[in-house]
């Protein structure tokens, strides 16, 4: 017999809107989201490379993706994407706030113009799209906001003093956000990731020996996440199934929130 409460897992149709849709994550969530039936405007800041990524997952996936081009910084630039967006897909039922950027550096080095670079990027980028998109699903009283937060937004690390500010900030912004809009029938959550390898932190793996695996050490089940990983939490959050779900901060960290494999020795079997 079919379960027809698997239905409320789908995202087949709904129209979603990714930030970052060309980088390392936002691609590999555009691809998923796309595969798993749903329309899917990507937003990036670069036109061509937005075109090259558009044209290659639409091969992928046969799936119906399009790009635009927004500052998400900029409030007047996104209300001009998510204009055409509503104008080509009709609605808007889900945003994942995927774009960001990172700047390690000690304190005492740190431009603070990079500094602010990484706070527009990542909060104000966040709380701008977050703002857009709610006028258009309260529209139709129904939305999801799923904003990729990260574990570092709980952990001290040093150089990191703004990008995990940031990310902590990203994280009480979804609290407090989800309370405000929870009659309009709009949840809006967060996803921590672990460590993902993507053009964001390469340099810093390839200039610093040792550094992958020393935090693949840190992870219970000795590895990182990937897009493909974060897929399955971001779907259920998009979808009718998470209804009663919003205002949560959830860990995709393979354990490392809680987990210290530093202690003892790995069971090798049971």
């Amino acid at each position: 017999m079919e379960n027809k409460n698997l239905n409320n897992f789908s995202v087949k149709d709904k129209v979603i809107v990714v930030t970052g849709g060309t980088g390392g994550i936002g691609r590999g969530l555009v691809k998923g989201l796309a595969e798993s039936g749903a329309r899917v405007a990507m937003l990036s800041t670069n036109e061509a490379k937005s075109k090259a990524v558009e044209s290659e997952l639409r091969e992928q996936t046969g799936g119906e993706i399009r790009g635009y081009i927004a500052n998400i910084s900029d409030e007047e630039s996104v209300e001009a994407a998510f204009a055409r967006i509503e104008a080509d897909f009709g609605r808007v039922d889900g945003l994942v706030n995927c774009a960001g950027i990172s700047f390690v550096n000690p304190l005492s080095e740190m431009p603070m113009d990079r500094w602010s670079s990484v706070m527009d990027v990542n909060l104000k980028g966040t709380v701008v799209c977050c703002k857009v998109a709610g006028k258009y699903m309260y529209k139709n009283s129904w939305g999801r906001i799923v904003n990729i937060s990260s574990l570092a937004a709980t952990h001290g690390k040093p150089g990191y003093t703004a990008y995990t500010p940031s990310k902590a900030a990203v994280n009480a912004f979804t609290f407090t956000l989800a309370a405000e809009w929870a009659h309009l029938g709009i949840n809006v959550n967060a996803v921590s990731p672990v460590m993902v390898v993507t053009d964001i932190n390469r340099k810093q793996i390839e200039e610093n020996p040792g550094y992958l695996d020393n935090v693949l050490s840190s992870i219970p089940q000795g590895r990182a996440c990937s897009a493909e990983l974060l897929l399955g939490t971001v779907q259920f959050l998009l979808s009718e199934a998470s209804s009663f779900v919003t205002g949560q901060t959830i860990g995709c960290d393979g354990g490392a929130q809680n987990g210290d494999v530093a202690v003892i020795k790995p069971v090798e079997s049971m």
